[in-house]
């Protein structure tokens, strides 16, 4: 039963993703990302076709390429490629009723793919750690349509997706304990891999959950270690090979020929030191703050504190804090902390995936707190759905974009019918609430035995 569950959290959130896909198509990151697919389907590797559009570029030689990596780029390629074709433009420049078609094929089957996938793993993997079936689907919904992770899922960026693949390792290593399969370590590599090539600010959270694989189990070190390393840098491969025919060398990234801004000159591109009240600013303010936009994510201290309670899971615990940590740090460091053109801290949603599992364990014991659980993932799920129908890229301009323009576009202009998208994944989480799963045959054996009624 809970693989058939896992089966439909795939097709209710992938269809959650698909109502509010695409974004704004001209947003200048987007704009480069696909410019990228685009090329590669004509077998080149410049965005000169596309350079007009947008100010997020690396310039070499006389031409101009994307200035982010490439992994999420060559994933869209299957999908774009036969998309382009069917419209009748499969080479040269899209026209403007083109450009849009190729964004929502690229969207769905790379990020929205991906965090469907990630969302039906949450659900597996809440359930093999004991989680009950409620807990492990209120933690399934508030993840894919309680938090940012839902409107990021919904645009051309890699936050989202190098989230999915962070939470897809760490459920295959839950899932490995005491396991000798000779195809998980690489598989493992392979994920944590491309979660490189496509986001390498996610570098400290793979590194954790990597280590906590590779250490989990003294006696297999040497397997582990020397599978996950091939596959690692089998799929880092794409990026240093991009590296080397874009800028002549596998590590000269393409931050290091950006165009403008000049923040990314400082530190590590971009990178210094972590500041506190730009921490605080991205977990609790108004104008990019994660917790104003998803207020279900306050149980996330009562998930860990009963994760803690269990020895066996204390390993797991400290991967989840690390990876959180890890997140918070990189984005406190950041030269360009608030995202930009941002509806929260966009530089935050990787880590939402793996939060998930932590907001499980977060699940009230009491029936007055499930109440209140419910209320506050209702809330977090209406403030989602607003942010995914107006304006997942709100201008840095707006001290607090919930308030406006979100709220006020929702009510004054009508958006809110766009809101109504989101009925149906919900409804659908409501009905496997009351799936049941039946005890298999051994557990059927333990029940206790019904007593006897007296007057038979």
């Amino acid at each position: 039963m809970r693989y058939l569950k896992a089966g439909i959290i795939f097709l209710l959130t992938l269809l959650a993703f698909a109502g509010y896909t695409p974004q704004d198509v001209y947003n200048p990151q987007q704009v480069t990302r696909l410019a990228l697919t685009l090329a590669m389907t004509e077998g080149k590797l410049d965005i000169d076709d596309y350079a007009a559009l947008t100010v997020d570029l690396a310039e070499h030689e006389g031409h101009f390429y994307a200035d982010k990596p490439p992994g999420l780029s060559l994933l869209a390629v299957p999908a774009v490629a036969p998309t382009r074709t069917l419209l009748g433009a499969p080479t040269g420049v899209l026209d403007r009723e083109q450009f849009p078609i190729a964004m929502i094929a690229a969207v769905l089957s790379t990020v929205g793919l991906l965090a469907a996938l990630a969302t039906s793993a949450l659900y597996l993997v809440c359930r093999r750690l004991g989680v009950p079936d409620a807990a492990a689907l209120f933690a399934t919904a508030g993840l894919a349509l309680g938090t940012p992770f839902f409107g990021w899922s919904t645009a051309f960026f890699a936050h989202a997706a190098t989230g999915s693949l962070l939470l897809l390792g760490l459920a295959l290593t839950i899932w490995s304990r005491g396991r000798a399969d000779g195809w998980i370590p690489p598989v493992l590599g392979v994920l944590l891999g491309y979660t490189l090539t496509m986001d390498l600010v996610a570098a400290p959270a793979v590194a954790v959950i990597g280590l906590y694989y590779v250490f989990g189990e003294r006696e297999r070190l040497p397997a582990r270690l020397v599978g996950a390393g091939f596959g690692g840098v089998a799929e880092l491969l794409p990026l240093l090979v991009y590296n080397q025919l874009v800028f002549g060398s596998p590590i000269t990234l393409g931050y290091s020929q950006v165009v403008g801004f000049e923040g990314m000159k400082q530190g590590l591109f971009g990178l210094t030191l972590p500041d506190l009240v730009v921490m605080g600013e991205v977990l609790f303010g108004l104008h990019r703050g994660l917790l104003p936009l998803a207020p279900v994510l306050l149980l996330l201290p009562f998930g860990w504190w009963r994760m803690w309670q269990r020895p066996d899971l204390r390993p797991v615990t400290l991967v989840t804090i690390g990876v959180a940590l890890s997140f918070l740090l990189v984005n406190a460091s950041y030269f360009y902390w608030d995202g930009g053109s941002s509806t929260g801290p966009r530089h935050l949603i990787g880590m939402l995936p793996v939060l998930g599992l932590v907001l499980a364990f977060g699940w009230p014991s009491s029936r007055e707190g499930r109440a209140g659980a419910l209320a506050v993932l209702g809330a977090s799920v209406l403030i989602s759905a607003a942010c995914a129908s107006t304006y997942m890229f709100a201008d840095v301009r707006f001290p607090a974009p919930l308030l406006d323009p979100i709220l006020q576009v929702i009510v004054h202009e009508g958006a809110w019918v766009r809101m109504l998208n989101v009925i149906v994944p919900c409804a659908g989480f409501l009905l496997l609430v009351t799936l049941r799963e039946r005890p298999s045959g051994a557990q059927r054996d333990e029940l206790p035995a019904r007593p006897l009624d007296p007057a038979l």
